[in-house]
């Protein structure tokens, strides 16, 4: 039912996600009156959902369907604090915008504009989050995986990197505000997880996990034994995998928002894991219980 509907990338799925996207904003904003921020929140969600389909399709980093979509919007459901225009937010947007051009590098085709690009957008998101600059490290694992290193693709990430952060510089040095400026490299780590003990989000957490490391052993041996595109691709999305789980740790503040940073690379390594299992059953069964438990979480 649900594998056959979600297995092939439809317009009508965007639809019918962006309904099941409703149904979990609307019991996260229940206790709200209607007002234009609410208003604000979906128009921006569109925005994500847009750029994470685009991502998505266009690199071909799962099959032709709509799991990774999904999964996604489940991911927020399970999270609905996620839900949420904060400075965590536009750094997540700016670092989808950044993915779109470190993916991208699997073609040959304008590859410098594209490293400029994508440290660009990370210098842009490090203006709002210190902490994503550790995403570096995923633009030069895609420069390595598809392209090579010279000198020209070692310092163009670079430039577009500090392009942004030196014109921030400029303007806090001629306001006299560099101690904003000098903001940006006081990394406090805060090592309290206690707010990710509560069984809100602990048992959500243990659920997901199993299934990402379920769907890792599932994928990895089989695609790292075949050297084809795809090989570097996975290896370049458990990096992302990885950076993200470091980012989300280093975090000196736990709203539980900075998750979002997480679910780009566990909805693509939940669906590759979905993928490889052939009985339709099992994956409806699959994916019944990741839609039952986000709207249990409610409750919890």
């Amino acid at each position: 039912m649900l594998a056959n509907f979600f297995g092939k990338s439809k317009p009508v799925n965007f639809i019918v996600l962006f309904a099941l996207f409703l149904g979990y904003f609307t019991l996260s904003t229940f206790s709200k009156e209607f007002s234009l921020e609410i208003l604000k929140e979906l128009l921006w969600f569109i925005v994500v959902f847009s750029v994470f389909n685009f991502i998505i399709a266009k690199n071909k980093i799962t099959f032709d369907n709509s799991y990774a979509f999904l999964f996604f919007v489940i991911l927020i459901g399970f999270f609905t604090e996620t839900i949420n225009i904060n400075n965590t937010f536009y750094a997540n947007l700016t670092v989808l915008l950044f993915l779109r051009k470190v993916y991208s590098l699997q073609t040959s085709k304008n590859t410098l504009h594209k490293i400029f690009d994508g440290g660009l957008w990370l210098g842009i998101s490090f203006l709002i989050e210190p902490l994503t600059a550790l995403f570096g490290l995923l633009l030069f694992a895609s420069i390595y995986l598809h392209q090579r290193f010279t000198y020209q693709t070692l310092l163009t990430p670079l430039i577009g990197f500090f392009s942004p952060v030196f014109l921030y510089f400029t303007y806090c040095f001629w306001y006299d505000k560099t101690e904003d400026f000098n903001k940006l490299f006081n990394w406090s780590i805060d090592y309290n997880f206690e707010l990710y003990l509560n069984n809100k989000y602990l048992l959500p957490m243990i659920f997901i996990g199993f299934f990402t490391i379920f769907a890792l052993f599932l994928k990895t041996p089989k695609t790292l034994a075949v050297k084809n595109k795809f090989r570097k691709n996975w290896i370049l999305i458990l990096i992302h995998l990885v950076s993200a789980t470091i980012l989300v740790g280093l975090f000196n503040e736990r709203k539980i928002s900075e998750l979002l940073f997480l679910f780009f690379p566990t909805a693509v390594v939940l669906t590759n894991g979905l993928e490889m299992i052939k009985k339709k059953l099992i994956v409806d069964i699959i994916l019944i219980l990741f839609l039952v438990l986000s709207f249990t979480s409610f409750f919890l």
